[in-house]
């Protein structure tokens, strides 16, 4: 450090000035003080960590009284043989030496830890009406605790803890260990262990108190999946308060068992809930390069009456694409249908290339199949398209079915998580149709934790089966291009075109993206991607290509994007702004 100093003082410019700098931040920043080093011989791993941990002497620093340090020291015979006895070391052997220097203190142990001891018998019984209960079997063929492992008291006692940690969820309220015992026998490294749990009587639902005038009984049994009756389940218990709680028809569940007074094997339940408001006001303000300021508005009427239908309505303003629509919601008790509604709406689209105004009228129903949500659908269509110079009329019945599932560790901000959608949809000539055609569209997204940061691939595809696609209306053709599609490219300006080069859609659709995204400040992060796609009418088409960076914010409203694309193909801009709002999945 002194020769560079010295170097320092004789640069020609500045060198004077540096040298303070450098000065400054020497002295701002503290040198790293003495500390004292415990060194452990002959163990590592789990049983150096115990070991370390168990030892008071750790917690002493250089400045420490001598005479404390050494009293300390004599303690660590005890300390360590009792932290070695934990896992099962019963036989150790350990020399010690402790060092004093003028700056600070070091001790070392030396320590052979001999052959663990390890179970040869383990005894463990659970008695009373628990004895079939399959919870048990499962909790017992889980734990490490087993005849031939080697002594740990920490799974003992953890082993203790998740029986009745079981019995108490699964209503047994009256059990207690009759016999708990860790005999070990250190002469020949042998152990045994016995547990007997009497269970007792397994308590049951007594009376089912719902607080609420609001609703129909009958709604509720949707929702409540336990019975005065039932044995008592902490996770059916959860299960209801869950399914009342995403209901939308509560502002608050309160789902509570009462322990207290519990007696003659029952234990009576109170479920306390307060209904959401009748009318509820939305309104929102966003934009994105797609389709410019947007501004919703919408209005709900929660709670038309006892058996809790609803109604909605909704009207999005933008420069590309606005729509209303209106939708009456009643809810159902059948085989994969928890909902069906009727709607009717109308959109009004007005991109580059394309003008439609579309009339809907339709009724779905939406469930979930093994986790997927799954919609089915009929609408009747009425659309009018001007796509380049040609206008098309078509009124179309559709039906089709969608399933759809997302899983993330956090919805706001994934680190890790996907998001897959299929959607299946035709029409036929012979029932209502001006065309005949089959449509596929699928859809997925990943995001990966990659380091700091997080890697989201994403992809799209679609498929249109079709002898008159001249005949298929704007909103049934694929096109690609903009914020979620291909970055670099205007929205929906990439296609097949027509001979005045306008573009206007095509039969199949393949896109996607890898973005890597690396957080740099606070809620800051910044991002680089590579897009590819393109809608076509053959899949051996060439598909268009773009790269860039983008900054990201995770403001209180949502994440917001903003991206800077440029587009492989020379003959379009030679870059393109993207800004856009919304969820990651």
């Amino acid at each position: 450090m002194t020769s560079l100093i010295t170097s320092l003082q004789h640069t020609r410019h500045g060198g004077f000035r540096l040298l303070a700098l450098i000065n400054l931040f020497l002295c701002a920043v503290p040198l790293s003080a003495d500390e004292p080093s415990i060194e452990f011989k002959g163990v590592s791993g789990e049983l150096e960590s115990n070991l370390r941990a168990g030892l008071s002497l750790t917690a002493e620093s250089c400045d420490a009284p001598a005479w404390r340090v050494n009293r300390l020291f004599r303690r660590a015979d005890s300390e360590l043989d009792q932290a070695a006895r934990a896992l099962g070391y019963y036989r150790i052997q350990l020399e010690k030496k402790i060092l004093f220097n003028p700056a600070c203190w070091q001790a070392s142990f030396d320590i052979q830890p001999g052959e663990p001891a390890h179970l040869v018998n383990v005894d463990i019984v659970i008695q009373g009406e628990a004895q079939g209960d399959a919870s048990f079997g499962k909790l017992l063929k889980a734990s490490p605790v087993k005849k031939g492992s080697q002594v740990h008291h920490g799974q003992y006692e953890a082993l203790k803890g998740e029986i009745e940690r079981v019995a108490a969820e699964r209503g047994y309220f009256d059990g207690r260990f009759v016999r708990t015992e860790l005999k070990v026998d250190p002469q020949k490294n042998q152990a045994s262990i016995t547990l007997h749990y009497d269970s007792g009587k397994r308590y049951r639902i007594g009376n089912m108190v719902v607080d609420q005038q609001t609703y129909d009984p009958e709604l509720l049994e949707r929702y409540i999946k336990i019975r005065a009756g039932d044995p008592y389940d902490s996770t059916a218990l959860a299960n209801t308060h869950r399914g009342l709680a995403d209901s939308g028809y509560f502002q608050s569940v309160s789902v509570k068992p009462d322990f207290k007074g519990a007696q003659n094997g029952t234990i009576d339940v109170q479920v306390v809930l307060e209904p959401i408001k009748r009318l509820a006001y939305r309104i929102g303000i966003g934009a994105a390069t797609d389709t410019g300021p947007r501004l919703s508005l919408g209005y709900e009427r929660r709670r038309l009456n006892r058996l809790g239908h609803r109604l909605e309505s909704k009207l999005v303003l933008s420069q590309v694409d606005s729509s209303i629509g209106l939708e009456y919601l009643i809810p159902v008790q059948q085989p994969h249908i928890d909902q069906i509604s009727f709607r009717t709406g109308y959109r009004h689209l007005d991109t580059d290339s394309t003008i439609s105004d579309t009339a809907t009228i339709g009724v779905r129903a939406v469930g979930n199949r093994n986790g997927w949500s799954e919609t089915r659908y009929l609408d009747w269509i009425s659309e009018e398209s001007q796509i380049g110079t040609e206008t098309t009329q078509a009124t179309l019945l559709v039906p089709g079915i969608s399933w759809a599932k997302t899983k993330a560790d956090n919805r706001m901000l994934p680190r890790k998580g996907y998001r897959l959608s299929l959607e299946l949809k035709g029409a036929e000539e012979a029932l209502l149709s001006d065309v005949r055609f089959f449509q596929l569209q699928a859809a997925a997204k990943w995001i990966y934790p990659l380091g700091a940061g997080r890697l989201l691939i994403r992809g799209d595809t679609g498929l249109t089966l079709t002898e008159d696609f001249e005949k298929l209306p704007a909103s049934y053709r694929f096109f690609a291009g903009g914020d979620q599609s291909v970055r670099g490219y205007g929205y929906q300006a990439l296609g097949p075109k027509n001979t005045d080069g306008t573009v206007v859609g095509g039969r199949y659709l393949l896109s996607g993206s890898v973005e890597y995204e690396y957080p740099i400040k606070d809620d800051w992060s910044a991002a680089l991607f590579v897009d590819a796609g393109n809608a076509v009418d053959g899949w051996n088409e060439e598909l268009k290509r773009s790269a860039g960076v983008g900054l990201r914010w995770r403001s209180p409203v949502g994440p917001i994007r903003l991206d800077l694309a440029i587009p492989e193909d020379t003959s379009e801009d030679s870059f393109r702004i993207h800004f856009s709002m919304g969820a990651d999945l």
